[in-house]
């Protein structure tokens, strides 16, 4: 499709070329200056609006008031200068915002005079009506600037897919949003009946190109809620993309393209940690644009221009938002004697950034459903199951605020049931691991009860190899009760196989809601410490068969993986892998690896011993860990004949009728003509 873009003159421009008889420009005519825009740019801020110092003093969040310093003083600067976000500036917040519903956040934004936004899928974390109708899609609710997004259908009243503005020099600039089509498997299902989340990249390509048709703008950019990179397919419409929804930082410039300048993505990572600015220097007159650049602003930047002076606006909201929160808040709950954490994915990453890893907290907040349903009300579950993404914070050990439990899970979520088979349940276990998603694995939460081995190397659906509940092998026809929260057990996260969505199976709500249950839980166990047992382990043999069987007498090599936790809990040192009467302790290597549950990894290769059709393989790891996986044993090869004593009459013999089975009726006919032929020389000799 052709793209018609940058068509911009003023009449005034137009009357003095008409006047000129479109000759040469008049001696001593001013020449025009470019114009430069200025796009600052947040996303994933989830009401992180307090500022925030870690150990030592350092930095980790800058907050809302200092952010607010530093964009007003780039207004100053610059007064073609806009600010925008891609999504998730609510949901999933501290308790500060949360608690009163993230209002304090929207009127930080508000304030800050945020130009527009791209939808999130944390937007929708209490259905599209909250969205629609309190926050607001157009800016007419809590939120005074306007959600877009071109790829949601079926809303009523609906998001707009694009905002233009005019910037002070007269340049139009459109905003086209997108929000991450896995939208209604990663809220509450149940809040966007109704609603189609179509790819955003193709929606916003047919937004973005619409509008260069027409000539509404002279620059595009995009605002998509998804982790998106210069070659995942924009349209040549586009001059800029800002991504989001992954947290993590991008600074991509693309190739080059023929009469545009080169797309560029930045995505700020999260919590106003990073604030992007994209630079995109533009001629008024014919609207061409001669460079696009960016860079990411850290918080540190913000901190050293604005931390001792932040915006008085700002920090007033954020002020009165605190000590809103602080007498709830500052409630002690409970007391934990040791620190419960999340996963990570390096060694001097932040806990939280692995979603992929089991965790001492997440496996916890299993515990929690489990045992609160089952002493709480009558329904009695079997298992309890917590989603990664639902757990925000870590739990510190000591003294536990109502603060701080309510920041470890913040959505609200009521806590209830649903039944599903044996064969259900390792399906769910089987789609922990998305391909193709932005996060490549998901790990569930279980509690104690449960335990699974999983080998890596598996297909997809097929790495499932050992359940046990309550000690015992799973049954695939047998019903089992799961406790969780409702946005998982909704097949939240895409784990379909609760099947609450088909209608196969239904959940049932005790109206019980997730933070009074933590606390509770908290509390009537004083002495409760992180578990030692990893829930799961990782086990690839080689040298076995393609059905997982051994054969007697020969080596097989055990690799281990997901002996460990990656928090910062106690790891595992070494391993003892037990076949039969052979034991063998090896180290285990506690390299975090990233995305992924394999962190804590070994290798150890005994020999399969005879005598037995059925051998149990033992693991156990030094900080107390213990798997057993069974083997079927087969028998080795039948031995070959020795013949290594040539010349012996049995290795001849043998030799001899080998080869006349070899030769079979043909040998026959050979003997017999050789027999002829010597009785005709005979004959010959006798004659003569």
């Amino acid at each position: 499709m052709t793209i018609y873009r940058h068509s911009f003159l003023s009449a005034l421009t137009v009357g003095a070329l008409v006047f000129s008889g479109l000759a040469a420009p008049l001696a001593g005519a001013e020449e025009v200056t470019p114009v430069t825009l200025n796009i600052l740019a947040t996303s994933d801020f989830h009401g992180h609006i307090s500022a925030v110092h870690g150990r030592g003093g350092a930095l980790v969040d800058p907050g809302a008031a200092a952010l607010a310093c530093y964009i007003n003083a780039e207004r100053g600067r610059n007064p073609d200068t806009n600010f925008v976000a891609a999504g998730d500036l609510i949901g999933g917040s501290p308790f500060v915002s949360s608690i009163l519903r993230d209002k304090p956040i929207l009127d930080a934004f508000n304030a800050m005079g945020l130009d527009v936004s791209a939808l999130g899928n944390h937007e929708f974390d209490n259905g599209v009506e909250d969205v629609s109708a309190r926050v607001s899609f157009d800016g007419t609710g809590q939120a005074k600037f306007p959600y877009i997004a071109a790829n949601i259908t079926g809303a009523d009243p609906a998001p707009a897919p694009s905002h233009i503005i005019t910037t002070a020099s007269g340049i139009r600039i459109a905003y086209v949003g997108g929000v991450t089509a896995e939208t209604p498997s990663i809220v509450n299902p149940d809040g966007v009946v109704g609603l189609r989340f179509d790819e955003p990249v193709a929606a916003m390509n047919a937004e973005a190109e619409r509008i260069a048709a027409a000539d509404e703008a002279d620059v595009i950019v995009g605002l998509v809620h998804e982790g998106v990179h210069v070659d995942s397919g924009f349209s040549d419409a586009f001059d800029a993309v800002v991504a989001g929804h992954t947290h993590r930082e991008t600074l991509e410039t693309g190739p080059a393209r023929e009469g545009r300048q080169p797309l560029v993505v930045v995505q700020p990572g999260e919590y106003g940690r990073l604030l992007s600015d994209i630079d995109i220097v533009i001629d008024p007159t014919t609207g061409e644009i001669s460079s696009v650049t960016a860079s990411n602003h850290t918080a540190d930047d913000i901190w050293t221009e604005c931390g001792e002076t932040p915006d008085p606006e700002v920090h007033a909201i954020v002020t009165a938002a605190e000590e809103a929160a602080a007498e709830e808040g500052q409630r002690v709950v409970a007391t934990v004697p040791g620190a419960f954490l999340r996963g990570r994915d390096s060694a001097d990453g932040e806990t939280g950034g692995n979603r992929g890893v089991e965790s001492s907290l997440n496996s916890l907040l299993a515990d929690v459903a489990l045992d609160s349903i089952n002493a709480k009300t009558a329904l009695k579950a079997d298992i309890g199951v917590m989603n990664a993404g639902g757990v925000r914070a870590d739990l510190a050990a000591g003294e536990v605020t109502f603060a701080d439990a309510y920041q470890v899970q913040p959505f609200g979520n009521p806590i209830g049931t649903v039944d599903i088979t044996g064969a259900q349940f390792i399906e769910l276990l089987e789609q922990q691991w998305k391909p193709g998603q932005s996060r490549p694995r998901l790990a569930l939460g279980l509690s104690s009860n449960v335990t699974y081995i999983y080998d890596p190397a598996g297909e997809q659906g097929s790495r499932i190899t050992r359940v046990l509940v309550n000690g015992t092998p799973i049954d695939p026809a047998a019903t089992y009760r799961v406790a969780g929260n409702r946005f998982l057990l909704n097949e939240g996260d895409s784990f379909t196989a609760f099947g609450t969505q088909t209608g196969s199976n239904t959940f049932t709500d005790t109206g019980l809601m997730d933070v009074d249950l933590f606390i509770s839980y908290l509390a009537a166990n004083p002495n409760i410490a992180p578990r030692h047992q990893q829930t799961s382990i990782g086990v690839h043999l080689d040298g076995a068969a393609d059905d997982g069987s051994v054969t007697a007498g020969s080596e097989i090599t055990v690799n281990l993986f997901s002996l460990s936790y990656t928090g910062g809990e106690p790891v595992a040192e070494n391993v003892t892998v037990t076949l039969g009467d052979e034991k063998v302790t090896v180290p285990v290597d506690n390299t975090i690896v990233p995305t992924n549950d394999e962190t804590g990894r070994a290798s150890a290769t005994l020999t399969v011993p005879g005598g037995s059709n059925n051998l149990i393989l033992h693991i156990e790891t030094d900080s107390g860990t213990v798997a057993e996986l069974p083997l079927t044993v087969t028998d080795g090869p039948t031995q070959a004949p020795d013949h290594s004593a040539a010349g012996s009459t049995s290795a001849l013999s043998s030799d001899v009728d080998m080869v006349s089975s070899r030769l079979g009726n043909f040998g026959y006919i050979i003997g017999g003509g050789i027999v002829a032929l010597i009785a005709l020389l005979l004959t010959w000799l006798h004659v003569r």
